[in-house]
């Protein structure tokens, strides 16, 4: 019977091993950047590198959903069947304390991952992301960011009126010899800034307004300095396209060479 419980617990460590990794080393970075104001020191760029195989290993939410489920339960029942095994005696065993871990490092892996977009609005400036990833979506979505993983496409197609936008997504994009295919569009969507709601477009793309503006003009003014130098990466597609009263602009932005948004921004 203990072989049967070691060999669970060992198993339960296994799946949980990405967050028994990365999720001590993300707190740590996160105390040495609020330490040094910023990038931390060279010296401790060696921590990021197991942090990249674990985003790399979760970049796609199916990876994400079968290990963390699979390590969840099992470390779960690995814990039960060791509590009512030992009962008041469980504190002096160390797998206990193992899975105990692998279960909050599981839980806590995707607080410390929360999606951060591409872009950061300037003082006083409104900034939208349009489909913005929840709790595990973006988890997923900053391991991309980590990993420099590509995901979905955003293409702005056009405004219906001054408060609703209208896009699609290209998924399953891929390389190959000949570059970058972006896959297929999915249909159309409707983002509503009143609402801050998605739902389906069943109108006539022909008939939106397509006003485009430029970027160096109107957008990179608005953002804050994400980059040295100023700028931003462009998504895909690099349309930027201005609301038919002028007081929003949508457009895409990117994390280099990782996951994009698409933005909207305010223009007043």
């Amino acid at each position: 019977m203990e072989k049967s419980e070691f060999a669970l617990a060992s198993l339960a460590t296994l799946f949980a091993l990405p967050f028994l990794v990365a999720t001590p080393l993300l707190t740590l970075l996160r105390l040495i950047v609020t330490l040094f104001s910023g990038t931390p020191p060279g010296g401790f760029a060696i921590l990021f590198v197991p942090v990249f195989f674990t985003a790399m290993l979760l970049s796609a939410m199916t990876r994400y959903l079968v290990i963390s489920l699979a390590a969840l339960g099992l470390a779960l029942v690995a814990l039960i069947w060791l509590i009512a095994r030992e009962r008041g005696q469980v504190w002096r065993h160390k797998r206990f304390y193992l899975l105990a871990a692998a279960l909050v490092a599981i839980l806590v892996f995707p607080l410390l991952m929360r999606y951060q977009p591409a872009v950061e609005a300037a003082p006083g400036v409104e900034l939208r992301v349009v489909d913005r990833p929840g709790l595990l979506a973006g988890a997923v979505k900053s391991c991309q960011a980590a990993a420099e993983v590509r995901g979905c496409q955003y293409e702005p197609l056009g405004w219906v009126d001054a408060q609703t936008l209208v896009y699609r997504q290209w998924c399953e994009g891929f390389y190959d010899m000949d570059g970058w295919h972006p896959g297929s569009p999915d249909a159309p969507q409707t983002y509503h800034l009143d609402t801050d709601t998605v739902t389906p477009f069943e109108g006539d793309t022909d008939t939106l307004s397509k006003e485009t503006c430029s970027r160096s003009t109107r957008v990179i003014p608005r953002l804050a300095e994400t980059y040295p130098g100023g700028g931003y990466f462009s998504g895909q597609y690099e349309t930027v396209l201005i609301s038919p009263d002028g007081r929003w602009i949508a457009f895409t932005a990117e994390h280099v060479y990782g996951p994009e948004d698409l933005v909207v921004i305010s223009n007043e």
